[in-house]
């Protein structure tokens, strides 16, 4: 596909939801899996998304409904949620055309919330970070919609990369490549902790499940310029899911086996503190929480390997996923223990 082509049809997109007004189309800072740009029209300001994940219809509907959901209640939460912009006709997609003998990309636009990225640099601020996120879980816990969700939840790790089944995930830590040969006792290491996740499945079903985003973290958050929290983003990979992974996710992060323990623990603290004003967990949720915080680093190394097997990611930048995979995944099995113990008195 050539650039200028896909830029064509960018540019005529916003028609489909303003048809026969004028609009301006700019460019500016996006995520990494899908292509953003900015639409002004009137003076209002718009996100216009190109879905380059995937060309999954299903997906991208029930992930519309659940916000048109959210957005119902937004009342309840003290930051903004992107909401989709129902299109003249009805719905929220538009498929662009085919081009190169490939089906159309999606597209669709949500409203704009200005501010920018967070970077969490003090204990009030994680503390704010870990309330948004118990908001946010209570919220979804209420809401139901009529579809069903299409991503698994996380726990179903042979579902995250279709090249990437067990048998294949097993090859390539036990019996790397020369490639990846001064790795051998870091993959193997966490080859180690996938067989171990795998006996905690069945455990891992009869736990409370409902809504969780999945991908809570800075990248995925706005804040104003005196660091107040105005959006939380992405809510592609939305799914039901063991309510605590939200947690999970979030104090993986969070979670820098590089710090002190003293600031480990003060981040987790002031994390979970917030997060526990609206979120009150059951006993065995939190002893599950290392077990889950691995399975968040398994999660990101799957991902990474599977866009390595597709040729999307150097080998570089495999090789960091495996070293920060191993680093983290090490850290909690030292510090299990002490992580639970130390929320179960907050």
């Amino acid at each position: 596909m050539r650039v200028k082509d896909q830029e064509e049809l960018l540019a005529s997109l916003p028609a489909n939801w303003f048809p026969g007004q004028k609009w301006t189309l700019r460019v500016g800072e996006g995520g990494m899996n899908n292509t953003t740009r900015f639409v002004d029209v009137k003076g209002t300001s718009y996100v216009l998304r190109l879905y380059e994940t995937h060309r999954d219809m299903d997906k991208i509907k029930y992930e519309h409904a659940i916000l048109l959901a959210l957005a119902k209640h937004k009342a309840q939460l003290s930051y903004r949620i992107p909401v989709p912009i129902v299109l003249p006709e009805g719905g929220t997609i538009v498929q662009l055309e085919e081009l190169e003998g490939k089906g159309g990309k999606l597209a669709a636009l949500f409203t704009f919330t200005d501010g920018c990225n967070p970077t969490w640099a003090d204990s009030e601020q994680i503390m704010n970070f870990g309330q948004a996120v118990g908001q946010l879980s209570s919220v979804l816990a209420a809401i139901s919609v009529d579809l069903a969700p299409v991503y698994p939840p996380y726990y179903e790790i042979e579902n995250i990369h279709p090249r990437c089944t067990p048998e294949a995930i097993r090859t390539f830590c036990l019996q790397p490549s020369e490639l990846f040969w001064a790795q051998k006792r870091q993959l193997s290491y966490i080859y180690e902790r996938f067989a171990a996740f795998y006996q905690a499945i069945p455990a891992l079903r009869q736990k409370p499940h409902q809504l969780v985003h999945g991908d809570i973290n800075g990248s995925n958050m706005l804040v104003d310029s005196e660091g107040k929290i105005t959006a939380v983003l992405d809510f592609e990979f939305i799914t039901m899911d063991v309510r605590v992974m939200e947690l999970a996710v979030c104090l993986s992060d969070l979670i820098d086996p590089s710090m002190s323990g003293v600031e480990l623990r003060r981040h987790c603290a002031a994390f979970y503190e917030g997060y526990s004003s609206f979120v009150q967990l059951e006993e065995d949720e939190i002893q599950l929480l290392p077990l889950l915080i691995e399975l968040r680093r398994l999660d990101v190394f799957i991902h990474f390997l599977g866009r390595y097997i597709d040729g999307v990611d150097a080998q570089g930048v495999l090789i960091d996923i495996i070293h920060n995979t191993f680093a983290k995944t090490k850290w909690l099995q030292e510090n299990a223990t002490e992580l639970v113990r130390f929320l179960q008195v907050k």
